[in-house]
């Protein structure tokens, strides 16, 4: 990372000059977005943005309850794009079923209620636990389900980039209460974890580089 930093320092005056900004108390306080942030480093697998996240979040006060809601957060919404994107799977079955081109489908139409009850009937008792899980995933807590649901959920989902999640998540977040400054906010720390990951891993290539000038 010495490597990495030397390498441009300007670029790593620029790079932190946002990261901090970032995280400065806002619509959304600097406990929240280090919550946030932690959820979302564990859609992007960064090992080094768990650590580091956890470490900011307690700094910042976060409980061990708060914590561990984030990451079922994180959970439920890793699964949030194989759920949505369901609806391709069944529209394609419906298209083979009817003798319709799959050519001809919509990778992302905007209402897929239709293929998503196929997906519910067809998972049979499945069902019930997941919506349990669901259900339990967004209650108020340690956290409440305004910043679960609206918050959390959100910037996770603009990583795992499933549009109907971010569709979902604005919805209930904004009849939960939610505004567009602390959407604005949520955005930008989800902005900074998927660089983040990047950032953190620069390290690889760095490790590279030294290997290959010895």
């Amino acid at each position: 990372m010495g490597k990495f930093k030397e390498a441009n320092p300007e670029m790593l005056d620029a790079w932190m000059a946002y990261h901090d900004s970032v995280f400065t108390d806002g619509a959304l306080s600097t406990k929240e977005k280090q919550l946030v942030a932690l959820a979302v480093a564990h859609i992007t697998s960064c090992p080094y943005c768990i650590r580091s996240r956890t470490t900011a979040s307690l700094k910042a006060g976060a409980t061990d309850k708060e914590i561990v809601e984030v990451i079922y957060v994180a959970m439920r919404l890793a699964m949030g794009a194989p759920y949505a994107f369901s609806s391709i799977a069944f529209e394609a079955w419906d298209h083979m079923e009817q003798k319709v081109n799959l050519a001809e489908g919509h990778f992302f139409k905007k209402n897929i209620a239709h293929e998503i009850t196929t997906f519910k009937e067809q998972s049979g008792d499945i069902k019930e636990p997941f919506e349990a899980f669901h259900e339990k995933t967004f209650e108020d807590g340690a956290l409440t389900k305004k910043f679960k649901r609206g918050i959390v959920a959100l910037a996770c989902a603009l990583v795992t980039k499933c549009p109907y999640c971010i569709r979902s998540c604005v919805r209930d977040g904004k009849a939960e209460g939610v505004n567009p400054q602390e959407i604005a906010e949520t955005v930008n720390v989800s902005m900074v974890m998927a660089a983040g990951a990047c950032w953190a891993h620069s390290s690889i290539a760095m490790e590279t580089i030294a290997k290959a000038e010895k």
